[in-house]
């Protein structure tokens, strides 16, 4: 359980800050929110479903690394100014649309007669 759990959180920090990565060559944009609409809520759709596809557990752990892999883009790529806090709070409730997705592509993945076996 420990090892998927990792994986959850890895996978997840790499397709979000995947998310930042590709903004600047597809929008033009530094930051995604700052794109046309729907790049950052595509973008973070499809990073999900990836991520829920790859690791079908750990809900929480796609949230953290959600929230860790673009806090670390921003870090390590973007000049940070004082709206960085603020920005923080945003990302964090914009992961809710990452791990929503990946909520929904795991649940999908499942296998009902395997759970139905477990019981």
């Amino acid at each position: 359980m420990k090892s998927r759990v990792v994986m959850a959180l890895v996978v997840s920090a790499a397709l979000s800050a995947a998310v930042w990565a590709l903004s600047i060559p597809l929008t033009g944009k530094a930051e995604p929110w700052d794109a046309e609409f729907p790049y950052y809520f595509v973008a973070l759709v499809l990073a999900g479903a990836i991520s829920g596809a790859v690791v079908p557990k750990h809900a929480w752990a796609h949230y953290v690394g959600a929230i860790l892999g673009q806090i670390a883009y921003a870090l390590a790529f973007l000049k940070l100014g004082p709206l960085f806090i603020v920005g923080l709070v945003f990302l964090a409730g914009y992961s809710f649309i990452f791990v929503a997705a990946a909520a929904i592509v795991a649940w999908l993945r499942r296998d009902p007669l395997n759970e139905a076996t477990a019981r």
